[in-house]
């Protein structure tokens, strides 16, 4: 059983044997399980009750009750975060137990020698990177410095490893989603609910009708991998669910880790000011591994704004000030990394996949 679940493991990561994790593969909380054996699920889920056991009243200290309505936003989170784990726990037990199961099945009747073999066979048959679909991706990412670092003759090589490990987690995917929609894995425990907590805009710059019937929230940092990653995704779903859904960004530098947050939040917040806020967000994203005055002052110029009054606000300490408390908030509401999300109020952390995200719109666009 051992060998068998290292080998299922072994269809995800495929892209980090090859090295090129920094450069094109998942993020490290999706390797870690989140995505990979907990793909979506139905909107009617978000409805459903705490986990089993967990009702509505947490305990008592003293003589006082405490009930889930009396907790605030960072304990209403750490509690969902647990109870989270739980079902995702059980689920991952039952989809390996299904898994194994299948390839079980899968080896008698076409009577191979072992369940790697037809591990195998099943992940080939479903496997083609055609030589043209490498070729483009060459091209697309020429400029990424990581895949500059892999000798010219190597990278075509590593290029086709990782596109076949991507084929091979998204048939996997379709397999276990198959197994879900058909009731052959069923996690019997009750998916908790994310706690809707009363996140505002903050007065900050948005994507998308002020009167849209959803919300995204984002809390990032200008500096933060993951958030530029996730730049494209957010973009995609403001047009996907057009004039239904608005996209806030707030800020929360990590001035610890990342030196220059601060300063391109401000950046970005002067290039507002001059109605270009989103212009300066998208080209900082673009430059994150650049961050710093000189790119300010050029991105400044480049977005044709007036660029003497764009450096004097970058010296402005209420412009700074106002960073900071959209930081004090995302603190008060439990966030300590970037990015994270608020979907109408349920959060969402890390680099999460579009599916997750239209699993809480679709929900919330459900509601009357």
């Amino acid at each position: 059983m051992a060998k068998t679940k290292v080998l299922i493991g072994a269809a995800f990561v495929l892209g980090g044997l090859v090295g090129l994790v920094p450069l094109f593969a998942l993020d490290k909380e999706r390797l870690a399980g989140r995505g990979v054996l907990s793909p979506s699920v139905s909107a009617e889920a978000v409805a459903a009750p705490a986990a089993a056991g967990g009702g509505n009243i947490i305990g008592t200290f003293g003589s006082e009750r405490v009930e889930r309505s009396q907790l605030n936003g960072g304990e209403a989170q750490k509690l969902y975060d647990a109870e989270l784990q739980v079902y995702n726990a059980a689920e991952q037990i039952l989809v390996q137990r299904y898994v194994s199961q299948f390839f079980e099945k899968m080896k008698t009747e076409r009577k191979f020698a072992s369940i790697e073999e037809a591990q195998s066979a099943y992940f080939n048959d479903k496997v083609n990177v055609p030589a043209k679909e490498i070729e483009e991706f060459l091209e697309e990412n020429k400029a990424n410095p990581a895949l500059q670092k892999i000798p010219q003759a190597e990278r075509a090589g590593q290029v086709k490893a990782f596109l076949e490990g991507r084929a091979r987690e998204g048939a996997f995917r379709q397999l276990v989603d198959a197994a879900r929609n058909s009731g052959s894995i069923r996690v019997a425990l009750s998916r908790p609910v994310e706690p809707k907590l009363n996140v505002d805009d903050g007065g900050n710059y948005f994507l998308g009708p002020k009167d849209a019937k959803v919300t995204i929230v984002e809390f990032a940092d200008f500096q933060c991998p993951f958030c530029a990653r996730m730049v494209p995704t957010l973009k995609e779903i403001v047009d996907q669910y057009k004039g239904k859904v608005r996209w806030v960004f707030r800020d929360l530098p990590l001035r610890e880790i990342h030196p220059e947050a601060l300063p391109s939040a401000v950046a970005a917040n002067c290039a507002g000011a001059q109605g270009k806020y989103f212009e300066m967000h998208h080209a900082l994203f673009d430059n994150y591994r650049t961050l710093g005055n000189p790119l300010y002052k050029e991105l400044a110029g480049k977005l044709s704004l007036d660029v003497p009054k764009f450096e004097s606000c970058l010296k402005d300490p209420k412009m700074e000030a106002e960073v900071l408390r959209d930081a004090a908030e995302a603190q008060n509401l439990g966030v300590n990394g970037t990015p994270a999300y608020f979907v109408n109020g349920r959060k969402l952390g890390g680099a999460v996949d579009r599916a997750e995200f239209s699993r809480l719109i679709d929900a919330e666009l459900a509601k009357k």
